[in-house]
C-alpha cells in the first residue's frame, strides 16, 4: 500500500445550514473562510472569501494562491452558496454513499470489501464519455502486431489505410536520415497497435483525410524532436531539414550505460506510483522523445498491462517497435485538461467559450500547445520552435497532397489548457474530501472523478480501489471476508 502524509485541515466552516432549492437541489449556505495570503489552508470544496468575494477551493491551491477570477485552476467564482453533491462539497454530506461499509482493521486502518469499490467504479465509469475513450486507446494484441508487415494482406484496416498514403518508398523519402531501428515496418506495427489511428468513420467524417492529417501531424513533431537539425546538409548530403527526422533514437548525449537521473520522479506520489527502477533511466527515447517514469509507467501498462516493464527495461522504447509506437500512444491519450491529439485532429474535441478565450482552436497549433505549449505557445510571436514544427507541417502536407487551408497553425497567442476547457475530460481518481456521517472519522472512504492528471487512472481497471486505499488507509477484502494482499 502506498503511504500518504494525512492533509492537516486548519480552514473550517461554521454556521452551515442545508435546504432546499426550487429546483431541487440541495444547497449548502456558508460563513466562508477569511482567506490571508500566506497563511489560510485549505482542502478542495472549501469556500473563501478574499477582497468582498466567494472562491470554491479546487485542485489543491497552497497558501499564496490567492484567490482571483483569473486563477481559475485553483478557484471557482462561488456566491457563497453552492451545491452540495455526495462526497464533493464542504460539511456534511446529505447523501452518504449507499451500502458503505469501512470496518477497523485493528491496526489503525480500515477494511472494505472489494464488491463495492468495483461496483462504485462500474458505476462511475460506465457511460459514454468512458465508452469513447477506451475506443481511442484500445490495443491490439502484440502477438497480431508483430505479425505486420508491408503489404500483408492481414493487416488491420487502419494499417491498410496507412500503407495507401505512406508506402515503404515514400518512408525512404521523408526519413532518409533515420536511425536503424526505425523501420517501416515497426511503423506500421505501432500503427497497428492502436486501432483508434487512421480508423473508419461511421458517422460522415472523412477517414482518409483525418488518417492523412493525423500522419502529417506527427510527421511534423517526428523531425521536431528527432531530427538532425542540420541545415549545411541540404547541401552536403541533398536532404533538406524536414526530412531529417527520426535522426535520434536516444536524447543526444545520453546511453544506456552511463545512469541519468534527469528524467527520474523517485519521490511524491509520482515515484510511488511509478517506482524508479535502481540504475535506470527515463531519459527521452524514440520518436516522441518518451522521458520521465511517469509516462514510461503509463506507457508500459498500455502496451503490456504491466507498468513495471518498461520502468524495469525502458530501453524497450528505443530498440523495439516501441519505438514509434510510443509516438502514437501520446497521439491517442487524453491528458486532461488537455485534449488528446487525436480529439484535436479528428474534431471529436470542439473547443468551448474557455478554450476560445484562452486563443485555443482546432488545428496544428493546438498539437504543439499539447506537445510543448509550455516553453512554445503563449509568447505573443511564435518561437523558433513553434515555427519549426509549423514549417515542417506545411512541408508535409504539401508531400502527402493534405490541404490545409484557413487551419490555425501556430499558438504565438493560445493560453494553457485549464479545467474550464472541453479537454478537462474526467478520466482520474482523486481524494473525495467530502463528509460522511456514517463512517470512521466522518470520511468519505471514495474517491471522485477529476478533470487533471493523478496517479490513478479510471481508465484502468482497478484503480479506483488503489485511490481508496492510498488515501483512507484501506485495505481491501473478497467475499470470503479474507484481506487481499497488496497488488492481487
Amino acid at each position: 500500500m502506498l503511504n500518504i502524509n494525512k492533509t492537516k485541515r486548519i480552514g473550517y466552516l461554521i454556521g452551515m445550514a442545508l435546504s432546499v432549492s426550487a429546483s431541487g437541489v440541495t444547497l449548502a449556505n456558508v460563513q466562508p473562510i477569511e482567506w490571508v495570503p500566506g497563511q489560510t489552508q485549505v482542502v478542495n470544496g472549501d469556500v473563501v472569501s478574499y477582497n468582498g468575494s466567494c472562491y470554491i477551493a479546487q485542485n489543491n491551491p497552497g497558501a499564496w494562491d490567492t484567490p482571483s477570477a483569473s486563477s481559475s485552476w485553483f478557484w471557482k467564482p462561488s456566491d457563497c452558496t453552492t451545491p452540495v453533491e455526495p462526497g464533493s462539497g464542504p460539511g456534511p454530506n446529505p447523501n452518504p454513499e449507499p451500502g458503505l461499509t469501512v470496518l477497523p482493521d485493528g491496526k489503525g486502518g480500515y477494511l472494505m470489501p472489494r464488491s463495492e469499490l468495483e461496483a462504485f467504479e462500474t458505476q462511475q465509469t460506465s457511460t459514454e464519455l468512458f465508452r469513447l475513450v477506451r475506443s481511442d486507446i484500445a490495443t491490439l494484441d502484440n502477438v497480431l502486431v508483430e505479425a505486420v508487415t508491408p503489404l500483408n494482406i492481414a493487416n488491420p484496416e487502419n494499417v491498410r489505410r496507412v500503407e495507401t498514403i505512406v508506402d515503404e518508398a515514400m518512408w525512404n523519402y521523408l526519413f532518409p536520415l533515420r536511425n536503424e531501428k526505425y523501420t517501416y515496418t515497426r511503423f506500421l506495427q505501432a500503427i497497428a497497435k492502436f486501432p483508434a489511428f487512421c480508423r473508419t468513420y461511421t458517422d460522415g467524417r472523412n477517414s482518409d483525410d483525418i488518417c492523412k492529417r493525423s500522419i502529417t501531424t506527427m510527421f511534423a513533431h517526428f523531425v521536431q524532436e528527432t531530427g538532425a537539425h542540420a541545415p549545411s546538409w541540404e547541401t552536403s548530403k541533398g536532404v533538406p531539414e524536414w526530412r531529417q527526422g527520426l535522426y535520434y533514437l536516444r536524447e543526444m548525449y545520453k546511453s544506456e550505460d552511463k545512469p541519468d537521473s534527469t528524467y527520474s520522479k523517485c519521490s511524491g506520489w509520482q515515484g510511488e506510483k511509478w517506482p524508479c527502477a535502481p540504475g535506470k533511466s527515463y531519459f527521452g527515447r524514440g520518436a516522441k522523445q518518451l522521458s520521465w517514469n511517469y509516462n514510461y509507467g503509463p506507457f508500459s501498462e498500455a502496451m503490456f498491462g504491466d507498468q513495471s516493464i518498461l520502468l524495469e527495461n525502458p530501453a524497450l522504447v528505443a530498440d523495439t517497435w516501441l519505438n514509434l509506437a510510443s509516438a502514437v500512444f501520446f497521439y491517442v491519450y487524453p491528458q486532461p485538461p488537455k485534449p488528446s491529439m487525436l480529439h484535436v485532429i479528428d474534431g471529436t474535441w470542439k473547443p468551448n467559450a474557455a478554450d476560445k478565450a484562452a486563443g485555443i482552436e482546432a488545428g496544428f497549433g493546438a498539437t504543439i500547445q499539447i506537445i510543448n505549449g509550455a516553453y512554445e505557445c503563449n509568447k505573443g510571436a511564435e518561437t523558433n520552435l513553434a515555427q519549426n514544427r509549423i514549417d515542417y507541417y506545411r512541408l508535409f502536407a504539401k508531400e502527402l497532397n493534405l490541404d490545409i487551408t484557413g487551419e490555425k497553425l501556430g499558438c504565438a497567442d493560445m493560453k494553457p489548457f485549464d479545467t474550464s476547457g472541453a479537454g478537462a475530460l474526467m478520466i482520474t481518481w482523486d481524494k473525495d474530501w467530502g463528509w460522511n456521517p456514517n463512517t470512521p472519522g466522518n470520511h468519505s472512504f471514495t474517491c471522485k472523478l477529476v478533470p487533471y492528471q493523478y496517479a490513478f487512472n479510471a481508465l484502468f481497471k482497478g484503480d479506483y480501489e488503489k485511490c481508496v486505499e492510498y488515501h483512507f488507509n484501506v485495505r481491501a477484502y473478497d467475499e470470503n471476508g479474507n484481506v487481499i494482499p497488496d497488488g492481487q
